[in-house]
């Protein structure tokens, strides 16, 4: 028979259990599109701007030049490039649907790349972008 006392107990540990689960596949989420390049010209990546087709408003960006992945987000005409490496330790991202998640340490950033969670305490490297003839160009310098 259970008492009163070892109930709660479970019952908040339970709740614990469940609130820590829904973040970690919170980061679990479907995989967001991505883009293959083969490199990078003169310090500049350039995506087609219909490579947004059907696709919503995030693009992950992979180029055998970059070390880590970029996250290119749509919003309007506008584009954001957020560099998906830790500013912890330097540990590649995970990006989903409204945050991106370390799956190394815990931090968690939004999609402005501002810390939301630590233990990073820096922001997310970002790259200016502008379109031109129908191309998205992310200047890497």
């Amino acid at each position: 028979m259970s008492t009163r006392r070892s109930f709660i107990k479970s019952g908040c540990a339970a709740c614990i259990l469940i609130g820590a689960g829904m973040s970690f596949l919170e980061s679990c989420s479907t995989p967001l599109p991505m883009i293959k390049l083969a490199g990078t010209t003169g310090g500049q990546i350039a995506v087609g701007t219909d490579a947004f087709a059907n696709k919503g408003n995030m693009l992950v960006v992979r180029s055998k030049q970059l070390e880590y992945d970029i996250l290119l987000i749509k919003n309007d005409d506008a584009y954001k490039a957020l560099y998906l490496r830790c500013t912890h330790e330097g540990v590649g991202l995970t990006p989903a649907a409204n945050k991106i998640f370390c799956s190394a340490h815990g931090s968690v950033f939004d999609l402005e790349g501002k810390v939301v969670k630590e233990p990073a305490l820096r922001p997310l490297k970002t790259y200016p972008t502008e379109v031109i003839n129908n191309q998205i160009i992310i200047h890497l310098s």
